[in-house]
């Protein structure tokens, strides 16, 4: 898995184990479907005013810190 910004957030990282519970009724969440925000803006738009997600919020961008960093 990719290193992501510790302030990426999807409500997919609260609800982790009911997604990973299988359903018949229930089809697999791509990345494309989650809803992400920033923890530090508390919007979709990071820092740096650029969208976010788990392809974008990674290192290398100025605003990423990793885990336990800052």
């Amino acid at each position: 898995m990719r290193d992501r910004c510790q302030y990426l957030r999807t409500k997919m990282d609260y609800v982790a184990h009911a997604a990973s519970v299988p359903s018949s009724t229930d089809a697999p969440v791509s990345a494309s479907q989650k809803n992400f925000w920033c923890l530090r803006t508390m919007k979709p738009l990071g820092p740096d005013a650029a969208p976010v997600d788990e392809t974008l919020c990674v290192i290398g961008r100025d605003c990423f810190v990793t885990e336990g960093g800052e």
